[in-house]
């Protein structure tokens, strides 16, 4: 086993993704000082296993993570491979290569792999265990690690000595088991002590369960008790709500009473207001124009004193803008003087300046004329300097040509050489890739044969295991449903036969009996139950069964009349109530009786609706033998005409008498009526035995489809642990093929380029000859050529110093023309700028005047105009004045009139107002005793509902 490559990327310094190939020998890594050599043996420690970040030089393992640089910006993730080759037999695999990677991001998560496929950090340090291998073994010895191991304790020295001898994994494997043995001792002892606890909760559930006994017992005597107590509570509260309705009944009359007198009341207030309201208007608009009379008059005033003000204002303008017309035409004079004078100077200026212009034009054409002689003479010099140094450069790189060719022909000859060895090498290497290729192909090709059949098993498993699943959870859906069923008719059927029991619905004297009185080991032997207990009616008729049977239905059925008697002495002195007794003795032989045609319109006869026992047939045929069953009360008058001997009782229980009486209305809740609960209690028994039979074939069926799901999934995960193991040896073969094609692919691409380089090695040596000899002549002649342009550039370099000279003098005289031009247009131009602001000035002047004569004028017309409003605004006021006093007289009338209809208004609204505060009283106490109404309502509809809860009907 070696090592064969290390690829790193983003880890420590590596930004980019690096490659070290280890070949046979010995490979070193050289550079200076902080390159990165530490950095490739960290990265060996790090992706074998090393978790400790101070071993790798850092404070967190974050820190290996490429960090950034001012170029560079900082990377997200560091991953490091190791690839060892010929490891068949060191590392007990079946791979040749076997490729270690871990990864490390920023956000602290780690991965490891090994051949791309994911593991743990302890299956890497299993796999190189007694290797020699490691993050801390003796393959890699970094820096310091020789002192280190020198100077440590005997105990330190041993480990490296034990990971070199290849005990390590025993001894490993030895602390592992010590380790389990204690975990599993550990377990036992946990085990004891879960047994101890169950063992104390197991006596602690059996006093629960008696517990529990004794109150379902206790909750079975309450729930009869709750039932009559309820009752009674409603009793109670319905009388209550009977004397409410009728104290709101004759407060209703009250409040309809104080309702029709209020609006003549009413109507009383608002006419004596409205009448107010209008007088009320006509003196608001009375107030009003008093108030916009006086405000004209004050608006007068206020006018006539501001004009009289303003007319002073404007006579003191007019004196002041006099006073100023006259000292701005003073000056206005002056200024025209002095722009007239400024303009004489500015003439001759002018004329000066034209004749040193001239003079400077003649000397810049001379220093013009001299410039251009002067460059001709520096082009000339430059170009033979140019061309000297062109010539030069020829001569220099003909001397480096002729080197070069030299020295590459001697290259050409070693090259050739190194060629041919590696030619002879490249093809042996090329035969030995080919049949690696070849072999590889060959076992990716068979493997590959194997794997759909394992897909296509694996796949129909799953397809079975998905509708077994499906089964279940529908029989689970179906065991749901019936088990809720179950529950629901079992807890009906408790709830009927608990009634039963307790004689729900039957007399006080009736459940005493019942019950056995004061005796029941005498009492209860001789009992055969109720007569209604013997009946059986369909349910559409068994309301009108009850009906026409009425209080003979809990007639209770005795063995003799000597028994029957004794009940009712017993009744009697304990004061139980009354109760229907009938002795067996006492039952008549049933006669037959004569099958009458049914009359049109009727239902049936109650006899032919009711099946009882044979020993009962005389006693319903006394009782129900001229009872006739009729659809409604209707038809029962209708048929009592033609029919006057027999009782009619339709389907809601309502009888008709052959003497005319007629009795009917509510009788209470459905499970009042005991042939109905007796044929629903039958009903049930039926269906709670059905119901339990299908809840234990859904449970059996729920077993069934668990045991087989089970060892589906089994089948499931051992096909795909197959198909994965498969699929992993394929992906490995395909690696090793592509590894395999690539070096061949590699080798003979190296060989073609091997043959290429030498062939054009050999062109190159007859190529490199010929460039010789040529080099040679032309480097002759560029030095003679050099000669010759040397002493031309002498030449030109003495007569360009004498153009420099006489240039330089003219350029001179030519800045003397300049300077005295430039005094003489600055003197100019000052002149100009004095006379803009005297032109300016006189403007301003002049515009000045003429607007104060406009403001003169302006203001002698505004005192006119002031005079003449004040004369009309003396005259308005003095009428205003006079229309004040009038509607001051006409708004005391109106005050008067106003306190008349105020005392009307406050003797109306009283007279209102005791009539609404009566209203009020009695639509607050109707208020009080809705609201007590409407509490006893919900509180009865609350004990209906709890008591319904309760006992869950």
């Amino acid at each position: 086993m070696y090592l064969k490559s290390l690829d790193i990327h983003g880890f420590k310094s590596f930004a980019d993704k690096t490659r070290f190939e280890f070949a046979e020998g010995v490979t070193g890594i050289v550079g200076p000082n902080g390159c990165g050599k530490s950095n490739v043996v960290d990265a060996v420690r790090w992706v074998l296993g090393e978790t400790s970040a101070k071993a790798l030089r850092g404070g967190e393992m974050a820190d290996v993570i490429f960090n950034g640089s001012e170029k560079r910006k900082k990377l997200g993730m560091a991953e490091v491979t190791l690839t060892l080759a010929d490891c068949e037999e060191a590392l007990k695999t079946d791979y040749n290569e076997v490729s270690i990677t871990r990864r490390v991001y920023a956000d602290g998560k780690s991965e490891f792999l090994i051949n791309n496929t994911r593991c743990r950090l302890r299956d890497i340090g299993d796999l190189f265990m007694d290797t020699g291998i490691g993050r801390s073994s003796y393959s890699i010895m970094e820096q310091g690690k020789i002192d280190m191991l020198l100077s440590a304790k005997p105990e330190d020295r041993r480990q490296v000595f034990e990971e070199a001898a290849g005990i390590t994994k025993s001894k490993k494997e030895k602390k592992d088991a010590l380790r389990k043995l204690e975990y599993t001792e550990g377990n036992l002892l946990r085990v004891s002590d879960v047994l101890a606890e169950q063992e104390r909760r197991m006596n602690s559930l059996k006093r629960q369960v008696s517990k529990a006994r004794r109150y379902q017992a206790l909750a079975k005597d309450v729930r009869i008790l709750d039932t009559h107590l309820s009752h009674r509570v409603w009793e109670r509260l319905t009388a209550e709500r009977a004397e409410l309705l009728t104290s709101l009944s004759s407060l209703f009359k009250g409040r309809d009473s104080i309702e029709q007198d209020l609006p003549k009341f009413e109507s009383a207030v608002v006419e004596a207001r409205d009448k107010a309201q209008a007088l009320d208007s006509q003196l608001s608009g009375l107030r009003q124009r008093l108030s916009d009379k006086k405000n004209a008059i004050s608006a007068a005033e206020n006018r006539v004193a501001f004009n009289n003000e303003r007319k002073g204002e404007l006579a003191e303008r007019l004196e002041q803008n006099e006073k100023d017309i006259e000292a701005t035409q003073s000056n206005l004079a002056e200024q025209e003087q002095s722009l007239q004078k400024s303009q004489a100077d500015l003439q001759g200026l002018e004329k000066r300046i034209q004749d040193k212009e001239s003079q400077a034009r003649e000397r810049q054409n001379s220093a013009n004329g001299l410039a251009q002689e002067r460059l001709e003479i520096e082009n000339q010099l430059r170009r033979a300097r140019a061309e000297a140094n062109s010539t030069q450069q020829i001569i220099a790189s003909s001397q480096a040509k002729i080197e070069s060719a030299l020295s590459q022909m001697e290259g050409n000859k070693e090259r050739m050489k190194q060629l041919e060895e590696e030619a002879e090498r490249l093809r042996i290497e090329q035969i030995k890739a080919v049949a690696e290729r070849d072999q590889f192909e060959k076992l990716l090709e068979e493997h590959q044969k194997t794997l759909p059949g394992l897909e296509e098993a694996r796949e129909k498993t799953q397809r079975e295991f998905e509708e077994v699943r499906g089964s279940l959870d529908l029989a689970r859906k179906a065991a749901s449903e019936a088990h809720r069923f179950y529950s629901q008719k079992s807890s009906r059927l408790d709830v009927l036969m608990q009634l039963v029991e307790s004689g729900e619905g039957l007399e006080k004297g009736t459940q005493a009996v019942l019950k056995g009185l004061n005796d029941p080991d005498l009492i209860k032997p001789g009992l055969s139950g109720l007569l209604g207990a013997q009946l059986k009616a369909p349910d559409e008729y068994a309301v009108a069964v009850e009906s026409a049977l009425s209080q003979f239905l809990q007639a209770i059925i005795v063995r003799d009349e000597d028994l029957a008697d004794s009940i009712i002495d017993r009744l009697v002195d304990g004061k139980k109530g009354s109760a229907a007794i009938l002795p067996e003795s006492f039952l008549p032989v049933a006669e037959g009786s004569q099958i009458e045609a049914l009359p049109e319109g009727a239902s049936s006869w109650a006899l032919d609706v009711v099946t009882v026992d044979s020993k009962f047939a005389g006693l319903m045929e006394r009782l129900l033998a001229r009872v006739l069953i009729v659809p409604d009360r209707n038809t029962a008058l209708k048929l009592r005409k033609d029919y006057p001997d027999l009782s009619f009782v339709t389907r809601n229980g309502e009888i008709l008498t052959p003497e005319g009486v007629i009795r009917g209305g509510s009788s209470g809740g459905k499970d009042s009526s005991l042939l109905k609960r007796r044929n629903e209690i039958e009903a049930l028994v039926i269906e709670v035995k059905k119901l339990a039979n299908e809840e234990k074939v859904a449970e059996q069926e729920i077993l069934d489809c668990e045991t087989r799901t089970k060892e589906l999934r089994e089948e499931l995960e051992q096909a795909k642990d197959r198909l994965q193991r498969y699929r992993v040896e394929d992906s490995t073969f395909q690696g090793q093929l592509k590894l395999a094609k690539r070096e061949a692919d590699t080798i003979e691409s190296k060989v073609a380029n091997n043959k290429w380089e030498r062939e054009e090695l050999g062109g190159r040596e007859k190529t490199a000859t010929d460039s010789r000899s040529a080099l040679e002549n032309e480097l002759t002649r560029a030095r003679e050529r050099l000669t010759a342009l040397e002493e031309d550039a002498r030449k030109f370099s003495v007569r360009a110093e004498e153009a420099i000279k006489r240039e330089n003098e003219a350029r001179e005289q030519l800045s003397e023309a300049r300077t005295a031009l430039a005094v003489e247009k600055q003197a100019r131009d000052s002149a100009a700028r004095e006379q803009d602001p005297m032109s300016r000035r006189i403007r301003e002047l002049a515009e000045l005047n003429e607007r104060r004569k406009s403001e003169i004028s302006a203001a002698r017309e505004r005192i006119t105009k002031g005079d003449g409003e004040n004369e009309a605004l003396d005259a308005e006021m003095e009428s205003y004045r006079g229309e004040v006093a009038n509607l001051n007289d006409e708004l005391s009338q109106a005050d008067e009139q106003r306190k008349g209809f105020a005392r009307g208004i406050e003797e109306a609204e009283a007279g209102f107002s005791e009539v609404r505060s009566k209203q009020n009283k009695i639509l607050n106490q109707i208020s009080k005793e809705e609201v007590s109404c409407t509490k006893l309502d919900l509180r009865l509809e609350n004990l209906v509902e709890s008591t319904m809860e309760r006992h869950q009907v």
